[in-house]
């Protein structure tokens, strides 16, 4: 009993909050549920990717500080290209339309979307498998540098935190990507890296209780950074 009750609340813990978003603002509008299923599959080859470069590039095998990194810098061109395929289906789709017939779309709810997405498909396979292995036992698994909570407990915290910031990195990406401001790319990257690269205190005695609140500052950081960068793009554009 108390192993489902474990297993039932890491997984609302870890998928409650970003399904809601998907089923109260994406999937209101087809086009954003379409949205959302492509910025997904540009996340998924970019996982494709990285899995094939520490496949082909040996070091890689021995070294988790470098792997994180280059994940990363990968996921971030898939992040790039999925925009490109956005613009050029925007170019498209009003090149055969008229004004009256355009699209309901705009970068605000079309990055949400594909946000949400990513953030989906993120949480889907990285905590996925955390929290179907834990009905394989009997028990709770611990780990030596977070004996407080359990592992699958505590992945779910770092889920919860990472869907956020993908939301609010998609956000703030496209609004870099469209006026082509290196700050606000910049900003993505290195919120990206630093929530990437606090999971390698997991490795240290301090684990958990400092890598779960990191990773919560820079999904913090993130929505601030997107909220401040929205507010200020309406403001221009009121102006």
């Amino acid at each position: 009993m108390v192993q489902w009750a474990l297993f039932w609340g890491c997984m609302l813990t870890a998928f409650a909050p970003i399904s809601f978003l998907f089923f109260t603002v994406v999937a209101q509008r087809a086009q954003l549920v379409i949205l959302s299923i492509t910025a997904a599959f540009f996340y998924l080859l970019g996982l494709l990717v990285a899995a094939t470069l520490w496949t082909v590039i040996p070091p890689l095998h021995d070294s988790i500080h470098a792997t994180i990194p280059v994940a990363i810098l990968v996921q971030e061109m898939f992040r790039y290209a999925f925009f490109v395929v956005y613009i050029r289906c925007e170019q498209a789709v009003k090149r055969v339309t008229t004004k009256q017939n355009q699209l309901p779309l705009n970068d605000l709810t079309s990055s949400f979307a594909s946000g949400v997405g990513f953030a989906l498909m993120r949480a889907l396979m990285m905590y996925g498998t955390v929290l179907a292995s834990s009905l394989a036992g009997e028990g709770a698994s611990f780990t030596a540098t977070c004996p407080q909570i359990p592992l699958v407990f505590a992945s779910a915290l770092s889920t919860l935190a990472l869907t956020l910031l993908d939301v609010a990195l998609m956000v703030l990406a496209f609004e870099g990507y469209r006026k082509r401001s290196a700050a606000h790319i910049v900003a993505v990257v290195l919120l990206h890296l630093g929530s990437g690269l606090s999971n390698m205190l997991n490795l240290n005695e301090v684990g958990c209780s400092a890598s779960i609140p990191l990773t919560y500052v820079a999904a913090s950081l993130a929505v601030v950074a997107a909220t401040l960068s929205v507010k200020r793009a309406s403001s221009s554009f009121a102006s």
